[in-house]
């Protein structure tokens, strides 16, 4: 199979962005529902071997309004197959009316040349969908609701689970269902060959709809892909993996309103920042034997006040195996320091947390955060499963040194890195809005220090 070239749908997406007057949500709803109708007619016909799309090849010559209706008609036929779920007729329809006469010529154009990409045989229909939503997220970044993260973070936080053919996995935030598809194709290599079983949740619609489409293309038929807030859920469900990069620092009060107040066990968070929600909604969705990777602001691991005392429980607990620290830059459109924490239940009281720093992959960040596994964090992951130390690099941390230092599980505290000192004005700034998040805190921990004494601030 020939490698993909990105610059087809990159010069598609771009062309029509110039030609139209959409905002770029609504170029990329477009997009996709338009990508996923060519699909289906295209590859998976064996699927809908009762529904007639074959009509959907005249779109490439006909003149005149023959154009759209027969769009409109295709998309109404995968609707049907999938129960209405996608609303793809509804999408299109409403975005080509937004678009008005004046730019149907360019919508018209960029569908046959979307169609000429997706009928090559030797392209996979996978990695060109990925690119589409990549393509678009560069652009949008968190304003469209959900986070894109780079494959070659995905794939080590999968590499780092090691799932297995038959196993259950969940992602509670899953956006376009990005770590969902490629644990499935690690399992899938697996000793038994053998796909997962596939659960995500995602509040937002147009993301969750994404999702269910990008499983479709990557050849998962039955995923289960709910339109809901994970933190809201009123049934405690458990899986075998878990993998996740929840929203940082969501202001929100919706866990208040729901019945998962059993899911902190360790302790009720703040309602000025979800990220302990999260986290403890994640270890109760672990089975026993369960393991999860879960991408995390730096601040989750030094924070005080309430969220200190919740991390200070669930180290206790033993349930947090390792913290691996990312170099800066693997999020596009933040600077926030990021971190993967690896969790394991059932817990193991008393042992050591392996702290592992990834500098190795500095040097690699930057060029290509879509590159495959083996040329970025492949000497990360090696730390991790050897689980030794290594000298500035890896440290095994013991409770005792835990307990001494607050239960701050920043990697600074415990051993120098390797990483060589910059001062370039993106480290500077970087280090800036670290501060800031900290000071931040500091001020939030103060003001709660004050209303515990009855106190106010004027």
């Amino acid at each position: 199979m020939n490698k993909f070239d990105h610059s087809f749908t990159s010069a598609i997406i771009s062309e029509l962005r110039s030609n139209t007057n959409l905002d770029t949500q609504e170029y990329k709803d477009f997009f996709v529902s338009v990508f996923f109708v060519f699909f289906m007619s295209i590859h998976r016909r064996d699927l809908m071997q009762n529904i007639d799309l074959y009509f959907l090849e005249s779109m490439l010559t006909p003149q005149g309004d023959d154009f759209f209706p027969k769009l409109l008609l295709a998309a109404e036929h995968v609707d049907v197959f999938y129960k209405n779920e996608l609303g793809l007729r509804e999408t299109i329809e409403h975005l080509i009316t937004r678009a008005g006469k004046m730019n149907a010529t360019a919508f018209r154009q960029a569908c046959i040349k979307l169609y000429d990409v997706v009928s090559r045989n030797e392209l996979p229909a996978g990695d060109c969908f990925e690119q589409i939503i990549q393509t678009f997220s560069e652009t949008q970044g968190k304003r469209a609701g959900e986070a894109y993260t780079p494959r070659g973070l995905v794939e080590m936080m999968v590499e780092i689970v090691e799932p297995r053919g038959g196993e259950s996995v969940y992602d509670p935030t899953c956006g376009s269902g990005g770590f969902l598809i490629s644990a499935n194709i690690k399992a899938l290599n697996s000793e038994n060959h053998s796909p997962l079983q596939i659960h995500g949740r995602e509040i937002n619609l147009s993301a969750a709809r994404i999702a269910r489409m990008n499983c479709i293309v990557h050849g998962i038929v039955d995923s289960d892909i709910r339109i809901s807030d994970s933190l809201q859920a009123l049934e405690v469900s458990t899986y075998d993996i878990i993998l996740a990069n929840p929203p940082f620092s969501l202001v929100t009060d919706s866990y208040e309103r729901s019945t998962t107040c059993s899911y902190f066990e360790f302790g009720a968070p703040p309602p000025n920042n979800a990220d302990f929600a999260f986290l403890q909604m994640i270890i109760k969705s672990l089975k026993p034997g369960g393991r999860a990777a879960v991408l995390i602001s730096n601040g989750v691991l030094f924070r005080g006040g309430i969220e200190g005392a919740i991390r200070k429980k669930i180290i206790q607990a033993g349930i947090i195996e390792a913290v691996v620290s990312l170099p800066g830059g693997m999020l596009k459109n933040t600077g926030i320091p990021t971190s993967i924490l690896v969790l394991k239940k059932p817990g193991v009281p008393g042992r050591p947390i392996l702290l592992v720093d990834s500098a190795e992959a500095e040097r690699h960040i930057g060029t290509d955060l879509s590159a495959p596994l083996k040329s970025l964090f492949s000497s990360t992951i090696e730390k991790y499963k050897n689980f030794e130390e290594v000298e500035g690099v890896a440290k095994l941390v013991t409770t005792d040194e835990l307990e001494g230092n607050s239960y701050n599980l920043n990697i600074s505290r415990y051993m120098l890195t390797q990483q060589v000192q910059r001062t370039s004005l993106s480290d500077l700034i970087s280090k800036q809005r670290e501060l800031e998040i900290r000071l931040a805190d500091l001020q939030r921990e103060f003001s709660e220090l004050l209303v515990e004494h009855e106190m106010r601030i004027y």
